[in-house]
């Protein structure tokens, strides 16, 4: 309970809301490495796929958003079921991103590198201030219906974030729940970076990338010739003129003709 104080006592607290002054710390969200590995993978989707685009700023609201729901009764007591609440339905789940086909896609790694540092230092206990108590958030483009029932919190980037009415740190009394393991995780598929900026980034050897070889065979055809007089000239192919003069062929130490075909020696 005294994790939860602190935290709440951070959101709460009269610093001005700017995007640094949220740099005030509570005590780790989670203790547990395995829950926390869970955990983090988890707020790290919500990033990547709510807020991929925006500045750390607005990375770190969705973050906070996340992390305040965890607190509240009204939605589950883990990072995993929160990003996750719904989405065994085809309508329902509270993240879009969680129903509607996005994470059949790969994944930017260096995109997935920014929101999983945001999403650490939220689980380490880095508190987004601006975002207050806010539980719910939606983009600017849109203006969804329970919209007018919620109070305006912050609009940070593309995003407009709410609190419930009459909102106080007393309704925020949920424990954190140390156990995931029923929430499952879809696989997540990285893009694979391009060869140029893998080269220049130092990141990848040119040995680890797999480029296709095309191999071009080698097709030996044999070649006829009859002799005329004491020099040797080649067939004439059917239905094409013939030569005015076909040239010897020298037999030396660079070409030569064994069993019909024409065999190149050294260089």
């Amino acid at each position: 309970m005294r994790r939860l104080s602190l935290i709440i006592a951070a959101l709460c607290g009269a610093m001005p809301a700017s995007v640094h002054a949220a740099d005030e710390g509570a005590l780790p969200y989670i203790e547990s490495r395995a829950a926390r590995g869970r955990a983090l993978e988890c707020l790290t989707q919500a990033i990547y796929y709510e807020a991929r685009s925006e500045s750390e700023g607005g990375q770190r609201a969705v973050a906070q958003v996340v992390l305040n729901r965890t607190r509240h009764p009204n939605y589950p007591g883990s990072v995993c079921g929160v990003v996750f609440q719904g989405s065994e339905r085809r309508t329902g789940c509270q993240f879009s991103f969680t129903c509607d086909g996005s994470m059949n896609g790969t994944i930017e790694s260096a995109a997935w590198d920014r929101a999983e540092r945001v999403a650490g230092a939220a689980l380490a206990g880095s508190v987004y201030r601006p975002v207050g108590l806010a539980l719910n958030y939606h983009t600017t483009a849109i203006r969804p219906y329970w919209a007018p029932s919620l109070v305006r919190q912050a609009v940070i980037g593309a995003h407009i974030f709410y609190r419930l009415p009459n909102s106080t740190s007393e309704s925020f009394s949920q424990a954190s729940v140390q156990d995931d393991a029923d929430v499952y995780l879809p696989p997540i598929r990285f893009a694979p970076p391009p060869v140029g900026r893998a080269l220049r980034r130092g990141t990848t050897r040119l040995a680890d990338l797999e480029i296709p070889v095309e191999e071009i065979p080698v097709i030996e055809r044999p070649v006829r010739f009859r002799t005329i007089g004491a020099r040797a000239t080649q067939a004439v192919a059917p239905g094409r003129p013939a030569p005015r003069r076909a040239a010897a062929i020298q037999h030396g130490p660079r070409l030569a003709i064994e069993g019909g075909v024409r065999v190149a020696r050294g260089s």
